[in-house]
């Protein structure tokens, strides 16, 4: 059994961090913008406290997404 079994908490934070990362990656993309004016506008649109947590989201879902490639 490969499939892994998640709660619906887990499937709404996945989905959520992964709405966060797409727009950071469409976003950070742009030319001349600025990543901090991108964290604050995140951080706005999301209500997410801490420039840390944007950050740690971008990664988590990279990660994530690497290894659903393997």
């Amino acid at each position: 059994m490969d499939e892994v079994i998640k709660t619906e908490f887990q499937r709404v934070k996945e989905a959520r961090e992964l709405e966060v990362y797409n727009d950071w990656i469409e976003l950070t993309g742009q030319d001349g913008m600025m990543k901090t004016a991108v964290e604050k506008h995140l951080m706005e649109k999301y209500g997410i406290y801490s420039r840390s947590t944007i950050f740690r989201i971008v990664k988590r879902v990279e990660r994530r997404m690497c290894n659903e490639q393997n």
